[in-house]
């Protein structure tokens, strides 16, 4: 199963990066590309899942991404790393997988889709961010 939810992981950056170039942000468009290659339907399942869980709380998730990133706005990262790490926080949100495994995933997908820098980035951003959801209300005093 691992193998399957990477895949939709990927796919779901895919079609966030997809949005962003064509700034076309419809339900129609999603199931257009998710459906594109012939993906399996669970992979395309967990895909969507991701992408609506983020959009359920884009302005949240990126702005814990901004603050984690310090000197780096989302606009100046690859559209890769910002993707892969808007999908890793929604994953930690949902709070159904371990957040490490999460940011492990995101790692991955920046280590063969992105830049050479790409894994470290991520795996510095996400791990800041996974670090501050893991603190209780006392403890950010």
């Amino acid at each position: 199963m691992p193998g399957l939810r990477r895949e939709a992981r990927i796919l779901a950056m895919q079609a966030l990066c997809q949005w962003e170039v064509q700034k076309d942000e419809s339900l129609e468009s999603l199931d257009d590309f998710l459906t594109a290659g012939d993906p399996a339907d669970s992979v395309v399942d967990y895909a969507k899942r991701l992408v609506l869980a983020y959009l359920e709380k884009r302005q949240g998730i990126d702005d814990r991404i901004s603050a984690a990133a310090e000197n780096w706005s989302l606009s100046r990262m690859s559209p890769v790393e910002r993707n892969a790490m808007r999908l890793a926080i929604a994953e930690m949100l949902d709070d159904t997988i371990p957040a490490k495994v999460a940011l492990d995933e995101a790692i991955e997908i920046g280590r063969e889709y992105g830049g050479a820098e790409s894994p470290r980035f991520i795996n510095g951003v996400l791990d800041l961010v996974m670090r501050r959801m893991d603190r209780t209300p006392t403890d950010q005093n």
